[in-house]
């Protein structure tokens, strides 16, 4: 009888290493999953960014562009008129 006990408990042990794992399992791919999509993200955006870089490098009119819209700068020949 106590041979019996001994196997059932061993058993038990096992199943419920075997959840333990497997639920870890789980969890740990799910993390992965979505590591590698926030990594993805982030090397779309990085590769946008080192494009947008080249560019401003250059070409001219991206300068200029970049400093109107961002500096609100102006040529010395330019007259700005407010608008309201």
């Amino acid at each position: 009888m106590a041979f019996i006990t001994i196997i059932l408990a061993t058993f038990a042990l096992c199943v419920a290493v075997t959840m333990r794992t497997y639920a870890e399992r789980s969890a740990a791919t799910h993390q992965y999953e979505k590591l590698s999509s926030e990594v993805e993200t982030l090397r779309s955006n990085n590769a946008a960014l080192a494009s947008e870089v080249r560019r401003l490098h250059k070409d001219p009119r991206s300068i200029e562009s970049a400093s109107r819209e961002q500096l609100k700068m102006v040529r010395s020949n330019e007259i700005i008129v407010p608008i309201e």
